[in-house]
């Protein structure tokens, strides 16, 4: 079949190529057509993280919707910033030639974020939205203490102000290094990242700027060095600084590093407001939007002097968000093809997740094109339908397939299997009654019924028939775990599963 045909179930619901408009930004209040179920709070955790064990579901029905989205996110923005690893700071002279060890910190640095978005999940998700925002690229700025700081700027202003994230993001080392902005100096201006820096990273493509007020912000950000020969932190050496009068958007001005930052967001706050929040919206809710929701978003975030968390906290309760037809609308990236398996069978890493297992989640995501601190050119990831192709999706069963077989490695992760169908079911052993709610669970979603119950069958493969036809069979068997894994290997190949 076409890569994308099997998406017609949620295609029925709406059209994908279309603007959508499902409800007002207004607090979402349950009401009996528009419930606070199960199926709502997964939604919710699916989108803020990777997913939900039914435990945390299940605690999230006791809370309101205002309530939890409060506790998570006020949560997630607490927390302080990671503690460096040992070589947070080291130099290339530090490793003495070590290759090995450089490749091996580069390693664990990405099974430490894959941690914690099997464990912590929301902040985890939240800077690698940003990393794909603020683009840099390990392999042409080289230094691990560099990625450890552009790493920890991620986590540290995630759900901060978004003006002091912009600043401090831009004379990282990484991105100096990156975006050519060590070579921007007095008399020869590298316009590579102030170009960037408008068009992708605060206002938009063509957005309210001309290549005039590019080449006089390049001159604006002279002066900051990072030197790749030695992995130094970054410096301003002040000679190289162009201190003449710039003329941006029309005012003129010694603007230098900070105040030609600050003059974007004084000067064009309408385009960087819109802007920001529409990649919010596409990247936690849906590909298209409502002008008008992204307007009442922007005009929060202009209100609230570029802090994030009300513009999320908005947008999170709304009853938009929580509008039937965004549920499942949005095509897994391939992290979220492997790791909320995981997740929701109520793994933590390293207690049944190895980290041999976290290395082999992040090899997957690689190989189907999204390598952590390596996305594919500034632009960062496309996204969405961009992840499903005729040759990507056989190799997303594959990996998919991969993750679940994580799922019978570890004693814990099978009884958790056990105990999540008995409690689903209460105890039941009828397997069409335990296949349809753990269809409900994995997918958060409807199967036709030709579809449920191939799956019913798929559950019932390797226990002969009589077993069930006189009642014999039960979920305390030691089989049931394995039947609920071949029950998964049949729902990830399903077009259902694709979808978030």
């Amino acid at each position: 079949m076409p890569a994308h045909d099997g998406l017609t179930v949620a295609e029925s619901r709406f059209p994908y190529d279309r603007p959508l408009s499902a409800g007002p930004l207004d607090p979402y209040v349950p009401t009996a057509a528009k419930p606070w179920n199960e199926r709502r709070i997964a939604h919710l955790y699916r989108r803020l993280g990777y997913g939900a064990s039914l435990n945390t579901i299940q605690q999230g029905l006791q809370m309101s919707p205002t309530a939890l989205v409060d506790q998570l996110l006020d949560t997630a923005a607490a927390l302080g910033p990671p503690p460096p690893p040992v070589w947070g700071a080291w130099q290339f002279a530090d490793y003495n030639g070590d290759f090995n060890l450089i490749f091996q910190h580069v390693k664990d640095l990405k099974t430490r974020w894959m941690t914690d978005m099997l464990n912590e999940s929301i902040r985890a998700k939240m800077a690698f939205f940003w990393h794909d925002h603020f683009v840099t690229e390990l392999m042409i700025y080289t230094c691990n203490s560099w990625m450890w700081s552009y790493y920890s700027l991620l986590h540290e202003h995630a759900y901060g102000n978004f003006r002091d994230f912009a600043l401090a993001i831009g004379n990282s080392a990484a991105m100096l290094v990156y975006l050519n902005g060590s070579l921007n100096v007095k008399g020869e201006p590298n316009e590579n990242y102030a170009r960037e820096l408008m068009e992708l990273f605060t206002m938009g493509e063509g957005n309210g700027y001309t290549q005039a007020d590019i080449v006089e912000m390049a001159r604006a950000l002279t002066g900051w060095r990072a030197d790749d020969d030695d992995c130094l932190p970054p410096v301003f050496n002040a000679n190289l600084h162009d201190t003449g009068s710039k003329t941006i958007f029309g005012k003129t001005a010694n603007y230098n590093f900070d105040s030609a930052h600050n003059l974007i967001f004084a000067e064009r706050p309408e385009q960087v407001s819109k802007y920001i929040c529409g990649k919010i919206y596409k990247y936690f809710v849906y590909q298209n939007a409502d002008p008008q929701v992204i307007d009442e978003l922007a005009v929060t975030f202009r209100n609230n002097n570029w802090e994030l968390l009300p513009v999320l906290k908005q947008l999170f309760k709304s009853e938009h968000f929580f509008d039937e037809q965004l549920l499942n609308a949005r095509i897994k990236d391939p992290i979220e093809t492997t790791l909320p398996l995981l997740k929701m069978a109520g793994a933590t890493a390293p207690a049944q997740v190895s980290t041999d297992a976290l290395e082999s989640i992040n090899f997957w995501a690689y190989i189907l094109g999204q390598e952590l601190f390596n996305p594919p050119n500034v632009s960062g990831w496309k996204e969405h339908r961009a992840w499903i192709n005729e040759s990507t999706l056989t190799v997303r069963w594959n990996y998919s397939a991969k993750a679940v077989g994580l799922l019978t490695q570890d004693d814990t992760i099978r009884e958790n299997l056990r105990l999540l169908a008995l409690t689903l079911t209460n105890e039941s052993n009828n397997p069409a009654v335990i296949t349809q709610a753990l269809v409900e669970f994995f997918l958060r979603q409807d199967l036709e019924p030709v579809h449920l119950t191939a799956a019913t069958l798929n559950f019932k493969a390797g226990i002969p028939e009589n077993y069930f036809l006189d009642g014999s069979w039960n979920l305390y068997w030691d089989e049931a775990p394995d039947q609920i894994v071949n029950l998964l290997l049949y729902l990830i190949r399903l077009p259902e599963y694709q979808l978030t």
